[in-house]
């Protein structure tokens, strides 16, 4: 699609370093907003870097372990779209602890179906790119067991 192949929007202007504040100082409407925005814009590897330089990661973990259910949903969103996309984005998410809060949103009894499927997808796109992280029992593992438990913890089989 069009949207995948365009150039960084708004990067050289500052535009991603006034998202990434939004989404750290904002209301908690404008966290919402900027975290919707840097989902979409994530989804672009060129963005995706650029978010990471601009200290977007440590952000969006802040916000997927702090926020509201819908930050928490959408920031779990654009840290999975950079780790999909931008090679290198995913050494910043681990080290900035990023795999026990999206490990966490998988298992949080008040978070929605989506948030945890969000996250979930996040934990594989991580253990996609590092075969550590496919053997650890906080991802990719985890993940598969949840596929034994009932239904009444919040997960669907058709979900995953």
């Amino acid at each position: 699609t069009a949207w995948r192949s365009r150039r960084p929007a708004g990067s050289a202007a500052g535009g991603v370093e006034v998202l990434i504040s939004l989404a750290r100082d904002g209301t908690e409407r404008q966290k919402v907003r900027a975290a919707g925005v840097l989902r979409n814009l994530a989804m672009n590897d060129d963005n995706s870097v650029a978010i990471a330089a601009a200290g977007g990661v440590e952000v969006l973990i802040s916000l997927a372990r702090d926020g509201t259910e819908r930050q928490k949903e959408l920031a779990a969103g654009a840290l999975s779209n950079m780790i999909e996309v931008a090679s290198g984005t995913h050494e910043g998410v681990v080290e900035a602890g990023g795999v026990a809060v999206l490990s966490s949103l998988t298992q949080e009894a008040g978070a929605s179906d989506l948030c945890k499927l969000v996250a979930a997808i996040a934990l594989v796109h991580l253990a996609c790119t590092r075969a550590d992280l496919a053997a650890d029992d906080t991802c990719l593992s985890l993940l598969l067991s949840r596929l034994d438990q009932p239904e009444e913890d919040g997960w669907r089989r058709d979900s995953i």
